[in-house]
Order: C-alpha cells, then structure tokens, then sequence
C-alpha cells in the first residue's frame, strides 16, 4: 500500500512539474489576433487596500498619461481604453515592464503604469 501511495507521489510530482514547464499559449474566446496575449489581473487582499476602483488617468509633465490598474483589467483591455486598439498591448508593457516585471500576466490591481503618448 505505502509503495502505491509513493509511486502515486512521485508520479504526481513529475506531472506537475513537466505541465508547470509547459508554455502554451492561452486560449481567449474571441481571440482572432495572431500572438495575442491575454493578461490576467490577480487581485491580492490586502487591509489597506480599497474593494473595486474606477480607472484614474493622470496627467503626467512628459505628456504621457498614467493608468491604474483596476481589478478585472488586462493590458489588452488598458490599450483598448487608451488607444482604440488592443494589439497595442505591447506597447504599454514595454512602457511598464519595470512595474510589472517579466511576465506581462502579471498585473495587479493598484499598479500604477505609463500609458505612452501616441
């Protein structure tokens, strides 16, 4: 029985680790765009941290604005506010990528990000 449950474990260890190797892409309902990336806003409680707020656009000295980052928002949703189009995406992480980081998937609510002037 404890052999089972070992081999079970180990089995479960190597699958999860070759799925969490995997780099699909995900799958978006509506998606047409060839390379588009859908960005997903995780939303970490914290005390200090105000429920849902609306988008608040800052003027800012360069003429670039600034956009904070409400729950529900993606980059493709924030460049489609901001520009019209969301294949702009790109553009705001790259205006941000010292915000969010490495991985543009990884907004969360409060960000505050560069929106570039067009």
């Amino acid at each position: 029985m404890a052999l089972v449950l070992l081999v079970a474990a180990v089995g479960g260890l190597n699958l999860g680790s070759w799925l969490g190797q995997q780099q699909a892409a995900p799958v978006v309902a509506g998606s047409t765009a060839v390379g588009a990336r859908p960005t997903i806003v995780v939303v970490a409680a914290s005390p200090a941290a105000s429920p849902v707020r609306s988008p608040v656009a800052v003027a800012s000295p360069a003429a670039d604005r600034q956009y904070v980052v409400v729950t529900g928002d993606t980059l493709r949703t924030i460049a489609q506010q901001q520009y019209g189009d969301p294949a702009q995406w790109q553009r705001v992480y790259d205006a941000n990528r010292d915000v969010i980081g490495s991985n543009p998937d990884a907004l969360q609510a409060g960000m505050r990000l560069r929106i570039p002037a067009q």
